[in-house]
This record gives C-alpha cells, sequence and structure tokens, in this order.
C-alpha cells in the first residue's frame, strides 16, 4: 500500500497532461500558470531522498528489475546504430526518465506496476519531454564546442608564448590553460546536470514547459546543491556496491537512482499537508 510522508501529491490523471499541452498548442497563453515554488532542506534529507527511493524500489522489485531490463535493451540496441542511435537515444532519455517517476508515483498510490508504466510518458507527454532531451543535447553540445574552441585557443596563445619567451613559458602557459579549461567545463558541466535533475519530474508532474522546468530545476538544485551533493555520493557509492554481483545489481540500482529524483522532487516542490 502507499504511505503518506507529510506531502500532498498533486494528483495526475491518465492523460491529463496531454490534454494540457494539447490545448497549450492551440493557444500557448493557455500554459501560464503559478510555477511550483521550491524549498531549501537540510545537507541530511539527500541521505532521506535516497533511503525513500530504495524503500519504493524495495516494494516491487521485480517489476522495477523488469523495465530495467527492458530499457538497457532498448539503450543497448540503439547503441549499435552510428550516430542516429546516439541522438535518438539522447532524445528519449527524459520520456524514460518520466516512466520511471509516474511509476514511482504510481507504486506510492498502491497500485500494482506493470513493463508499460515505462512508456507511459510516451503516451501522455512525448512533445515537451522529446523538445527537453533536445534542449539538453545542445547545451551539451554547445558546450563542448566551447571546451575544444578555449582548448584550441589555449594551444595556439602557449605556441606564442613559446616562441616570445622560450620552452618553459609555452610549458607553464599550456599546462594554466589546461587546468582553466578543466575547471570550466566541470562547471558547465555540473549546471547542465542541475537543470536537468528535476527538469523531467517537473514537466510530467507539474506541468510546466521544458524552458521552465530548466530553470526551476537550476535554481531548486542551486538552492539544494548540499543535499544533491550528498545523493550523488551516496549513489555512486551504491552503484559501486551493485556491480559487484556481476552488474546484476544494477537492475535495481538504476531504478533507486531515477526514483531518488522522485523522491527529492517531493520533498523540495511537493505541497506539504
Amino acid at each position: 500500500m502507499g504511505r503518506d510522508h507529510g506531502f500532498k501529491r498533486r494528483p495526475v490523471a491518465k492523460y491529463e497532461v496531454n490534454a494540457i499541452y494539447a490545448r497549450a498548442r492551440s493557444k500557448p497563453e493557455n500554459l501560464v500558470q503559478q510555477l511550483p515554488a521550491h524549498r531549501k532542506v537540510s545537507a541530511t534529507q539527500g541521505w532521506r531522498w535516497f533511503i525513500n527511493a530504495l524503500q519504493i524500489v524495495r516494494q516491487q522489485p521485480l517489476a522495477w528489475g523488469a523495465m530495467t531490463l527492458f530499457y538497457l535493451l532498448i539503450l543497448g540496441a540503439l547503441s549499435v546504430i552510428p550516430v542516429f542511435g546516439d541522438l535518438v537515444s539522447a532524445l528519449i532519455t527524459p520520456l524514460f526518465a518520466a516512466g520511471f517517476v509516474l511509476a514511482a508515483d504510481k507504486s506510492e498510490r498502491g497500485n500494482k506496476l506493470e513493463l508499460s508504466d515505462l512508456f507511459t510518458a510516451f503516451g501522455q507527454i512525448p512533445g515537451p519531454l522529446l523538445l527537453l532531451g533536445a534542449m539538453i543535447s545542445g547545451l551539451m553540445l554547445i558546450l563542448i564546442v566551447f571546451a575544444v574552441a578555449m582548448g584550441v585557443s589555449g594551444a595556439l596563445i602557449g605556441g606564442l608564448f613559446g616562441k616570445a619567451l622560450g620552452t618553459t613559458a609555452s610549458v607553464t602557459a599550456s599546462g594554466g590553460g589546461v587546468v582553466s579549461l578543466g575547471v570550466l567545463a566541470l562547471i558547465g558541466g555540473v549546471l547542465v546536470g542541475m537543470a536537468y535533475w528535476f527538469a523531467p519530474t517537473l514537466i510530467t508532474l507539474n506541468c510546466i514547459t521544458p524552458w521552465q522546468g530548466l530553470c526551476l530545476s537550476l535554481k531548486a538544485c542551486l538552492s539544494n546543491w548540499l543535499p544533491l551533493l550528498v545523493v550523488s555520493l551516496v549513489l555512486g557509492v551504491s552503484c559501486l556496491v551493485a556491480l559487484l554481483p556481476l552488474g546484476l545489481g544494477l537492475l535495481l540500482w538504476i531504478p533507486v537512482a531515477f526514483v531518488t529524483v522522485y523522491t527529492g522532487w517531493r520533498d523540495v516542490f511537493a505541497e506539504r499537508q
């Protein structure tokens, strides 16, 4: 049975989200609404997000394992297709993320999960989530292009310094450029990751646009970077443990990772009763 965690979950009826976006396509102003407010929580809540997600997955482990296996098979099949497969994977990943989130919400309501729950978002809100996948892919591409451009510029500057001041100065300039590039790339990657973290869940459960989802997710993650750091470390360590039994533990670790976003959303965005 579902459990009451002291939060008021917004009921998400079947095709309700799809209907909202259908109205928005005809009149975009119909989608304008009050955006969900986020709260700042303590660092220890990151651990609670993980524990709560683990409890949700433990209720129906076979169903979660089956969904994860099918998810991995789809990604594996796409990975053998050069270029196109990677592009499709990037676009549909938010749809699968939303599927896991909706499955978690369904499980918390005391309902039995089915394999088809993995594809719920494909039937309800494919457009906004596909757009989110395209936007994230675009941001990552911009980040890569920026990093490459900075690297080339650093190499050219290092070469110029080398000719003017000698080999030692060239090495120093090049080394400093590499370090600076690495730091900038890391910061950019973290910010993109923060913008994506809650976005699929916000789009799915709060019925907002992809751009609003990215902005709200980034703001919420910046406000809650400590619990986000804690849960990231916990997920990293637990992933290593899941790899030990021939990697079979990933069949349950992957849904726990997805559901952790749901439990985090519930803590940061859901209305308290």
